[in-house]
């Protein structure tokens, strides 16, 4: 809009411009671009004609439309990553006044999407396929970011075109059970408490392991361990859409899940805030939700093996061969960096399929990919740094305790050997210097023996 005429000429000139717009939607970009425009005009200054063609000609109610003019625009800084049309666009645009933060309701709207999609597009690579399917995990602190309801909106979706959803509280027995007669075992595995679906004791009970194999979405699976005999599933495409705090996520995970290939498979989504606030939500929009089902059926139907155009796969060659040379050493790290390639491909994809774009990667679909991708990872480390940092107090916790229980004194291979199982000779001698450096262990060298001293039996 010309800055160099007056505030009211400005607004003649908009609602001259409405009056000639075809009837629209939300989701059009010029709602957003033209409300931005609003937002900044004094109350005061808005006459109540311009409010009703804004209402009539986009379809919402001027209850929302009020609130939305009136609240801070709220947008962070994932938002330039949102496509500008499509699927991921309309359900951003539908989630805008709630409070959870848009990286939240992106990755929602991208695995109930991929659960959608399941087996029916795919990308060879060579010995394996990939599909869409991805395991998202959202974690905020208890009380903030709204991680449930950020679920609850894609589960909804997804559960009014027919999706089978399985819920927190399965058993490695029920979730094989659910799917046992299934021609395709295709579903979404919904956990809004990850605590109560992955706790310690459903981790002995052979949960992880179960999930490790069935995440890559086998052709056919069968075990003789669940507990009915020979069990069988086939054609499997399951996706998993949680949510958690950081606290349980260090301490109730079980230790030997960071160091498998579990862990590595998950997509962390990590917010400590959001920049959102809604005391009082207007209805959400009933026309947007509409056409979000539409696009989801329409989905279902969308079929088809992807491949790379020739720029695409120069461009996903250089970016493979220049990660491997500057690999990451940080255990607890590495498992999902080498999965990060396959994650790349499932979110390019993703991204294809929402924009209605045909399914060819280019080189743009795959760079829009690595950003999400490297957006998530900008506060990973930190998160996977504390994991690393409880593990290492469970070790010390329990050296301390086997030094107790065996009266303050244990020899260098008794000792060792007591913890064979879970650490190796390099991670034990660590972990002892750990303690002897805090000045909880003293060590006779020419014995071999290891003594607790006071602050060790204290601590």
């Amino acid at each position: 809009m010309p800055s160099n005429i007056p505030l009211s000429q400005q607004i003649f000139l908009l609602q001259r411009h409405l009056e000639l717009h075809a009837d629209s939607t939300m989701s059009d970009p010029n709602f957003s671009t033209i409300t931005e425009w609003v937002r900044q005009v004094p109350p005061a200054a808005r006459s109540a004609s311009l409010t009703e063609l804004l209402c009539r000609k986009f379809h919402i109610t001027e209850e929302a439309l009020t609130h939305l003019l009136n609240t801070t625009n709220h947008r962070s800084d994932f938002d330039s990553l949102v496509p500008r049309n499509g699927y991921f666009r309309d359900y951003i645009e539908f989630t805008r006044t709630t409070e959870p933060p848009t990286v939240f309701h992106f990755f929602v709207a991208a695995t109930t999407l991929g659960t959608t999609l399941a087996r029916n597009v795919r990308f060879n690579k060579g010995s394996y396929f990939v599909f869409p399917n991805l395991c998202c995990v959202l974690v905020a602190p208890s009380g903030r970011c709204r991680k449930t309801s950020a679920c609850n909106i894609g589960v909804s979706l997804y559960r009014s075109i027919g999706g089978t959803i399985l819920a927190d509280k399965t058993t490695p027995e029920a979730l094989v059970e659910a799917f046992r007669d299934a021609t395709s075992a295709v579903g979404l595995l919904y956990a809004p408490e990850l605590a109560v679906f992955l706790g310690k004791q459903k981790y002995q009970e052979g949960m992880v392991p179960l999930l490790t194999s069935l995440f890559d979405c086998p052709t056919e699976w069968s075990s003789k361990t669940i507990g009915r005999g020979d069990a069988q599933l086939h054609n499997v495409a399951l996706s998993l859409l949680a949510a958690s705090t950081m606290d349980w996520i260090q301490t109730g995970i079980p230790r030997d899940a960071f160091g498998g290939g579990f862990m590595s498979r998950l997509l962390f989504v990590i917010q400590n805030d959001t920049p959102r606030s809604f005391p009082l939500p207007p209805p959400m929009d009933e026309t947007l939700r509409a056409q979000l089902l539409t696009l989801l059926r329409e989905a279902q139907d969308y079929r088809g093996e992807f491949t790379m155009n020739p720029a695409g796969r120069i461009w996903y060659e250089d970016w493979y061969n220049e990660r491997a040379d500057n690999r990451v050493d940080e255990r607890h790290f590495a498992g999902y960096y080498e999965r990060k390639p396959d994650q790349l491909i499932r979110v390019a994809m993703l991204l294809a399929a929402a924009s209605g774009h045909d399914q060819t990667l280019t080189p743009e679909l795959l760079q829009h990919g690595l950003n999400i991708l490297d957006h998530l990872e900008l506060s990973l480390p930190a998160a996977f740094d504390s994991m690393a940092q409880n593990a290492v107090g469970e070790d010390t916790s329990r050296l301390l305790k086997q030094l107790r229980n065996r009266g303050g004194q244990l020899d260098h291979s008794t000792w060792l050997r007591l913890n064979s199982s879970r650490m190796n000779a390099r991670l034990f001698r660590e972990a002892v210097d750990t303690l002897r450096l805090a000045g909880f262990v003293e060590q006779d060298v020419k014995t071999h023996l290891y003594y607790l001293t006071p602050e060790g039996w204290n601590h």
